[in-house]
């Protein structure tokens, strides 16, 4: 099974075209809702559009070579509500030792509850029935009232 070398999320993950070395710009770890005071909390379901990304890159072992492997994603809040799912993307390692960069572009994040986040790495071998959770990469939504000297 390919090793993980990096799952983390970012505003924007940029690839040079000549050198194809990937730049991950203001890893997320909090996003701030602020809100004016004695406004109601926004409901539930509420998400903002936020432009974001999330960059994995594998690091094929020994064994890995001409397998299919797939990758997939899940956000979950606090009490383990599933708040987004990712496509399923595959990828294949062609010699040992190579690598392989997938970076999934979002827009969107909910902010309908304050609290932790919690986005997770599956991977699983192509046609295998079971998913392994190989990472996962905390991040909090934090409510805050605006001071009055700033509405």
């Amino acid at each position: 099974m390919p090793k993980l070398l990096i799952f983390a999320a970012c505003e924007k993950a940029i690839v040079d075209e000549q050198s194809k070395v990937v730049s991950l710009l203001s890893l997320i770890e909090n996003i701030n809702v602020q809100f004016k005071p004695g406004a109601p909390p926004p409901p539930s379901n509420a998400a903002i559009p936020m432009p974001w990304a999330v960059v994995s890159i594998f690091k094929a072992t020994p064994g890995d070579v001409g397998k299919t492997f797939e990758q997939r994603m899940i956000m979950e809040d606090g009490s383990a509500t599933v708040l987004l799912q990712s496509p399923v993307a595959e990828f294949s390692l062609k010699q040992e030792g190579a690598t392989h960069r997938i970076i999934t572009q979002l827009n969107g994040m909910h902010i309908g509850t304050a609290g932790s986040r919690l986005l997770k790495c599956y991977l699983r071998e192509k046609g295998a029935p079971d998913w392994r959770e190989v990472a996962s990469y905390p991040i909090s939504v934090l409510w805050q009232m605006t001071p009055a000297t700033l509405q």
